[in-house]
């Protein structure tokens, strides 16, 4: 199902999207489908149920549930969860339209007339993701997926808007600034995409700017703010998982008594400490941005008066750059 909704009731009041002088971006409803089959399928045998789910997805888009037995086996646990879950899981397929609307108007206010590059997928994730880009195979498509199951966990309140707006910098922003491996590029991407959605929601909580999850980000970083800074610029560079794991993920073994995710906040105090608007920012390109983002963090490590080592401290990597 393919929506570019008219009028939609969220909460008892009507949302007339049709009267916004811009048309609806498009996306495809397979959240809806989803919950159909969990709901035709409660009772039957396991197999049973996981084949009609694969039969019915990936007839409406191949490859977004791989084969094999990992994926069997969250299919099954997502249907067994999934009467708990339900209304609101519903809620959110039901307001989404409504919320994704609000945030490209918002949206086009710093970046005017936004399409997406890429098709938008509204569908049950299996508890992977609330949204991002992938790739699907055959054919290695490039999508845009919303996770139904996990915006129901965790942005079914204040927070879904700014939560679009900053998945849709991300694809703002790709159009300049391609995907690598090395920390500073996932750090200054998701650094970005908060700065961005704090320009565009001037009064937005840092839980509306996902600082938040899974605890607090923004204090305990402040508190441990030089080890924070030296992390970075000792991993500036650094193209292994750990390091990315360390500084961005939930559950990714956070160095020296920093939360998890602090790398988000982290890139943030980047984007602020140059300067610049970042409609100048999200259109540098990698090799534009990088000693952009390497100035920003010796300013900050000069400010702070951290101590990193002399190898870490990007200044000293610089000159060693130019040798």
């Amino acid at each position: 199902m393919v929506f570019a909704l008219g009028c939609v009731v969220i909460g008892g009041v009507d949302a007339d999207i049709s009267a916004s002088t811009r048309p609806p971006l498009p996306y495809t409803d397979l959240a809806t489908p989803f919950r159909n089959v969990a709901t035709e399928t409660a009772g039957q045998a396991e197999t049973l149920r996981i084949a009609e789910i694969r039969s019915r997805m990936n007839g409406m888009l191949p490859g977004i549930y791989p084969a094999g037995p990992t994926y069997d086996t969250r299919i099954a646990d997502a249907l067994r969860r999934f009467p708990a879950v339900r209304s609101d899981y519903d809620r959110i397929v039901a307001v989404f339209p409504v919320a994704l609307h609000d945030a490209i108007g918002r949206f086009e206010t710093i970046y005017p007339h936004f399409e997406s590059p890429l098709p938008i997928y509204l569908y049950h994730s299996l508890g992977q993701r609330d949204g991002g880009s992938d790739y699907l195979e055959p054919g290695h498509r490039h999508v845009m997926l919303f996770g139904a199951d996990m915006i129901a966990k965790y942005h079914s309140d204040d927070s879904l808007e700014p939560f679009l707006i900053h998945e849709i910098f991300h694809l703002e922003h790709a159009r300049h600034f391609a995907d690598c491996d090395q920390l500073w590029c996932t750090i200054w991407q998701e650094g970005l995409a908060v700065e961005a959605t704090a320009m565009m929601l001037p009064n937005a909580t840092d839980h509306q700017l996902l600082l938040d999850i899974p605890a607090p980000i923004r204090g305990p970083t402040d508190a441990r703010w030089a080890a924070a800074l030296c992390f970075v610029a000792e991993h500036f560079e650094d193209t292994a998982s750990a390091a990315t794991a360390s500084a961005l993920l939930m559950g990714g073994n956070p160095p020296q008594g920093l939360p998890d995710r602090f790398g988000y906040y982290v890139g943030v105090r980047l984007a602020q400490a140059t300067g610049l608007s970042i409609g100048r920012l999200s259109r540098l390109d990698n090799q534009q941005a990088r000693p952009v983002a390497r100035a920003a963090l010796v300013k900050l490590i000069d400010d702070a008066r951290a101590p990193c080592t002399e190898a870490a401290h990007p200044a000293t990597a610089a000159r060693g750059d130019r040798s």
